[in-house]
C-alpha cells in the first residue's frame, strides 16, 4: 500500500486569524515540507495552501523520493474544499458546487477537508449532496477527535472516498495523518480516490508539536518584523511578510515585545493547551448538536 499526505501547508498559505490577530498560516519553506515527507517515507505529498498553488509548484522542484501533487485549499462561500492535481489556481469565494466543477474541469479531484470542524470553514452536511470525490475523515491536527468521529459517522457509506491528512502547518507534522491506496504513484492515488478505494490512518499531532509549530511562527514573525525595521529592507514575497512590513513602527515594537513574552517558558505551552481545550469544547458542542448527549 502507498501512503500520501493529502493536506499540508507552506509559507505561501496566507494569513490566519487568531482572536483579533492575523498571523501566518504557516512559515514552512516548500523544500522543508518535501524533506519532512521524504523522511517519513511518504510516496505522495499534496501541498494545499490556502487559495493558492505556488507552494505546490515550488515544492515540486525539490522532490526526490516523494511525488508532489499541486493542490489548493479553496475557501468557498460555504466552506473549504481541497482541490488536488491542479494545473492552475482556483478562485476563492465561489459556491462549493462551482468550485468542485472547476477542479473537475482541469482533471483534478475534490475532497472536503475537516468537514465537521468547529473552528475551520467547513462544509458540514453539504458534503453528502455535493459531487465530491472524497471526504477527510482523519485530520491529525484536529486533536479534539470529535470532528473526525463526526465526519466518519456521517460519511461512511456515502459513496465518497474516505481520506486522511496531517493538515501540517510545520515540517514536524507532515505525515501525522495519511491516505493509503494501492500503488505508490500520484496517478495511482488519483485513480484510487476517483474509484473510492482509499484508506486512512495516522496519529494525532502531539501537543509538543503544536507548541513547536507556534514557536516557529512567533520566531519568524520576530525575524520579519526586525528585518522590516532595517533601513532599505524590502518584504519577502509572501502575504504575511508584506503585511508585517506595512504595520506602523509602534505596532511593530509592541508586537516584538508581545512575541518575546510568548516565548518565555511556559507561556507557549500554556497557550497551546488552552487553545487545544477550547477547540475540544467547541467540537464536543458540535458533536452534541448532531448526535445528542
Amino acid at each position: 500500500m502507498g501512503t500520501a499526505d493529502l493536506h499540508t501547508h507552506t509559507k505561501y498559505s496566507g494569513l490566519s486569524r487568531v482572536l483579533f490577530l492575523k498571523i501566518p498560516d504557516s512559515v514552512t519553506e516548500p523544500a522543508d515540507l518535501v524533506r519532512a515527507a521524504e523522511a517519513r517515507g511518504l510516496d505522495v505529498l499534496c501541498v494545499t495552501d490556502h487559495n493558492g498553488i505556488r507552494g505546490g509548484l515550488e515544492a515540486r522542484k525539490h522532490a526526490r523520493s516523494v511525488e508532489v501533487v499541486v493542490g489548493e485549499e479553496v475557501l468557498t462561500s460555504e466552506g473549504e474544499v481541497l482541490g488536488l492535481f491542479l494545473t492552475e489556481e482556483v478562485p476563492a469565494g465561489l459556491t462549493a458546487a462551482e468550485t468542485i466543477d472547476i477542479i473537475h474541469g482541469m482533471g483534478g479531484v475534490a475532497v472536503a477537508p475537516h468537514p465537521f470542524s468547529a473552528h475551520c470553514a467547513a462544509l458540514g452536511d453539504r458534503v453528502l449532496s455535493l459531487d465530491l470525490d472524497g471526504v477527510e475523515v482523519f485530520n491529525a491536527f484536529h486533536r479534539d477527535r470529535y470532528s473526525n468521529d463526526l465526519a466518519l459517522s456521517k460519511c461512511s457509506g456515502s459513496g465518497k472516498a474516505l481520506t486522511g491528512g496531517s493538515d501540517a502547518h510545520a515540517p514536524m507534522m507532515v505525515g501525522d495523518g495519511v491516505t493509503t491506496f494501492d500503488g505508490t504513484t500520484a496517478e495511482e492515488l488519483r485513480k484510487a480516490i476517483v474509484a473510492r478505494r482509499t484508506g486512512y490512518g495516522g496519529e494525532y499531532t502531539t501537543i509538543r508539536n503544536v507548541v513547536w509549530m507556534t514557536t516557529l511562527l512567533v520566531l519568524d514573525i520576530q525575524r520579519v518584523i526586525a528585518s522590516s525595521m532595517l533601513r532599505g529592507a524590502v518584504p519577502e514575497d509572501t502575504e504575511y511578510s508584506r503585511a508585517l512590513f506595512a504595520m506602523k513602527r509602534s505596532t511593530k515594537l509592541v508586537s516584538l515585545g508581545g512575541t518575546f513574552m510568548f516565548l518565555l517558558p511556559p507561556t507557549a505551552f500554556v497557550a497551546s493547551v488552552i487553545g487545544d481545550r477550547l477547540n475540544t469544547s467547541r467540537a464536543r458542542d458540535n458533536w452534541l448538536r448532531h448526535n445528542g448527549p
